[in-house]
């Protein structure tokens, strides 16, 4: 299986001399002294415990503390393990007055560092939104993946408005598919919404190929019907493959059926070698099953070959019963 990292409404927009004084305001509090600053604003439903794990995924993956003065370590948004605490933990690092690096974890997750955090307690999270999104789009260097993360993080309906304009096309390609991704995973169905209208009219299809993986990690009940919905209709045959692709990777009861019936209805080779691909990547026993009924269907050759390698790769005791049997007949 293809091992995913992660790498994880209404649109309220604050404008005019009122933001700029906002955003002031936080930056002076920040720059008051050099060190480690916090603070805490309301974080999003169904964002799990986003937090520093260690171990493998499933059952081993576990909670272990954020070093904040180092710059690697596993984040990770996860949804299986429901935070105790309603509350996002925003922290910014402040050298020579000016903020130079930011994080963002559940209230509930434990965090070090070598001086202790200076909390700057309440602020406002429109500010703490609009402050995020001049820093990020600003000219500071070494942007990572928790900015976007913590950004999207806030419950604040206006991160959804601001994600949307990091995202635009006069953006860096990085920083739009990163904003992307957060829509999708983080921001419901709002940031569903706006992820899909990239995935279906975006010119670029690399990027629409992106929006698709973006909506794959949608919580909304319909993305699985959205991205199913882009493996029939768009024009490139790479975008096509890579929605067949994610279906598999949802655990939708569905996606067998699914991407059987596009396997035999697409045209496009390399489309249906991803198709083949797919289905490999269904559950160990499903997966098993399609691709002894592509070897036994009405597939052309080179898809029927490459389902028996897929086949021989998944090492089950159906796959290698079934093979003996070819190979006896």
């Amino acid at each position: 299986m293809m091992r995913l990292h992660a790498l994880m409404l209404g649109i309220a927009i604050v404008s005019g001399s009122a933001a700029v004084a906002a955003e002031v305001d936080l930056g002076q509090q920040l720059a008051a002294a050099d060190g480690w600053v916090g603070y805490h604003v309301p974080m999003i439903d169904k964002a799990g415990a986003p937090c520093c794990y260690a171990g493998s995924t499933g059952a081993d993956l576990h909670k272990t503390p954020c070093n904040l003065d180092s710059r690697s370590g596993t984040f990770v948004s996860n949804r299986s393990d429901p935070a105790a605490s309603a509350q996002l933990s925003v922290y910014w690092h402040v050298a020579d007055g000016q903020p130079d690096r930011v994080r963002a974890f559940a209230a509930d997750c434990p965090v070090t560092s070598r001086q202790p955090v200076r909390w700057i307690d309440p602020v406002d999270p429109t500010d703490s939104v609009g402050f995020l999104q001049g820093w990020i789009s600003g000219v500071h260097r070494g942007r990572d993946s928790f900015d976007l993360a913590g950004l999207a993080l806030h419950a604040d309906a206006g991160a959804t408005a601001a994600l949307i304009d990091l995202s635009a096309a006069s953006q860096a390609t990085d920083l739009r598919k990163d904003a992307i991704f957060w829509l999708g995973h983080a921001r419901g169905a709002a940031g569903a919404d706006f992820v899909e209208r990239v995935a279906t009219a975006d010119p670029n299809a690399d990027l629409r190929e992106h929006a698709v993986f973006a909506l794959s990690q949608s919580s909304e009940p319909n993305a699985y019907e959205r991205v199913r919905a882009i493996s029939k209709r768009d024009a490139a045959g790479e975008v096509r493959g890579k929605a067949l692709f994610w279906m598999a990777q949802m655990h939708d009861p569905r996606a067998q059926a699914d991407i059987l019936a596009a396997l035999g209805s697409e045209s496009s080779n390399p489309v249906r070698e991803e198709a083949v691909f797919a289905l490999s990547q269904l559950d160990e026993a499903i997966a098993t099953k399609a691709l002894i009924a592509v070897i036994r269907g009405d597939f052309p050759r080179p898809v029927k070959e490459k389902a028996l390698f897929w086949l021989g790769q998944a090492g089950t005791d159906e796959a290698m019963a079934f093979i003996d049997s070819v190979l006896t007949r």
